[in-house]
């Protein structure tokens, strides 16, 4: 089973999840998944029912659940998780040390309480094996401890050996940090790795693990897991450029991504202008497109922010909003594009984001793992994850206090690798061989010895 902290259906963390889920089906287990909806009160997605096309999405690998008790508990509610969000981790409520306590007390009583009904779940399911994806980060202190609670209870009653793999993608100091979303160091009351028979702890990258370890203050290990890619693409693939008008001898831009301002999706569609200016100024016949493929209703106000600038520049034909697109392994529509078909169509795969919000950058992977040359920000963990180990492209160079626009000498080196057919053949070649070691969904299997 499955848990996300996440409370969105398709994100990063729940496509890791489904290439994980797929592993295990091959191998005669069935995977359920909570989204969390129930969890993450942000996502405005509290108490929301499944919705059929939630269901479809991952139809192939999982079956949706959740603790449909959970909204019996006294006091589980939104306004009292924001409540104890405000108080205890951002520090926005202004509250005195009796009354935390009182709140943690409070809190102990709902964790308790549901930590017994979580429990009921697993046994109704016969859960072998549990992967909590994002669980210490505090959106949810309550279902933490809760889940700390029915680990221990479910590990000793069943006589199980490891059975839980608490995978953090994201954690305090790498997530959103310039917006302190947070609330700030030492976060007293987030919940810490505990040390667990029961448990095995892995983080994206040895920086997260490193600073988890010292932050737990735990003699526990804490394994780095990175997200992983197929490098064998075989499968017949979907030209999409017919679609949008797009010819053969265009550039075709792709941005795979989440539709929310932490993602700034402006600085591709200026990227567009401005290489179409230097196209126009050197006389090429051909022009620079770019797909967006993600949800516009996610964030319905940076939707329409994005089609306004995209009008204000005249660059309504040239940048197309594909709509939330599925990987191959979740997708069940055979004649569907896919985020893989995006990429066979492509010539380059974007990731401008943002400096503090991506804690990996999965489109660069993607791009890797598909032969694509690719462009990003120097994102705070850029190196770590990719940088490091010797990736190449041109990267756009950013800073908690320089996170704007693309500047002219960024634009002039992307319009000079892609107008140089050799030099990004040699970053593509370069770029697939150090993946196909480090990034491949060969490490998969290293999971509780299955």
């Amino acid at each position: 089973m499955f848990i996300s902290f996440d409370a969105i259906a398709v994100s990063g963390i729940t496509v890791e999840a489904a290439k994980l889920a797929c592993y295990l089906n091959n191998r005669g287990f069935e995977s359920f998944i909570d989204l969390g909806y129930d969890i993450k009160i942000d996502k405005g997605n509290f108490a929301k029912p499944y919705s059929c096309y939630e269901k479809s999405i991952f139809d192939k690998h999982f079956k949706l659940v959740r603790i449909n008790d959970i909204h019996l508990l006294k006091n589980y509610t939104p306004e009292f998780i924001d409540k104890v969000n405000n108080s205890l981790i951002k520090g926005k409520a202004k509250v005195s040390l009796i009354e935390k306590n009182k709140l943690l007390e409070q809190v102990d009583i709902v964790a308790n309480e549901l930590s017994e009904i979580i429990f009921k779940v697993w046994n109704k399911l016969e859960i072998t094996h549990l992967v909590i994806e994002n669980g210490t980060l505090p959106e949810n202190i309550i279902y933490t401890k809760a889940l700390y609670k029915s680990i221990e209870k479910y590990g000793s009653q069943k006589n199980l050996a490891c059975f839980v793999l608490w995978r953090d993608h994201d954690l305090m100091w790498n997530s959103e940090t310039l917006s302190k979303k947070y609330g700030q160091e030492p976060w007293h009351y987030a919940i810490k790795p505990i040390k667990s028979k029961y448990i095995k702890y892995v983080t994206l990258n040895n920086s997260l693990a490193k600073k988890l370890k010292d932050w737990s203050k735990q003699d526990i290990n804490i394994d780095v897991m990175r997200n992983t890619y197929l490098f064998n693409n075989n499968h017949d693939r979907i030209n999409i450029r017919d679609r949008f008008n797009i010819s053969k001898d265009d550039f075709l831009i792709a941005r795979t991504t989440r539709i929310i301002p932490e993602k700034k999706l402006e600085r591709d569609i200026y990227l567009v202008k401005k290489l179409n200016d230097l196209y126009t100024k050197n006389n090429k016949l051909c022009s620079i497109y770019l797909i967006i493929a993600g949800d516009e209703k996610e964030n319905i106000d940076y939707s329409h922010y994005l089609r306004k600038y995209i009008k204000e520049l005249e660059l309504e034909n040239f940048i197309k909003f594909s709509g939330p697109l599925q990987h191959d392994f979740i997708e069940n529509e055979n004649n569907k594009a896919t985020i893989q078909d995006l990429y066979y169509s492509s010539d380059m795969v974007s990731f401008l984001t943002s400096y503090d919000y991506d804690s990996y950058g999965n489109p660069i992977g993607e791009a890797i793992s598909h032969n694509r040359c690719y462009i990003s920000t120097s994102y705070e963990y850029y190196h770590e994850v990719y940088g490091q180990h010797g990736f190449k492209t041109e990267l756009m160079n950013i800073s908690p206090k320089k996170d704007g626009l693309p500047d002219d000498d960024f634009i002039q080196r992307v319009y000079n690798l892609i107008t140089d057919q050799n030099k990004t053949a040699a970053l593509v070649k370069h770029n697939f061989n150090i993946g196909k070691n480090l990034l491949s969904n060969k490490i998969i299997n290293k999971i509780f010895n299955i």
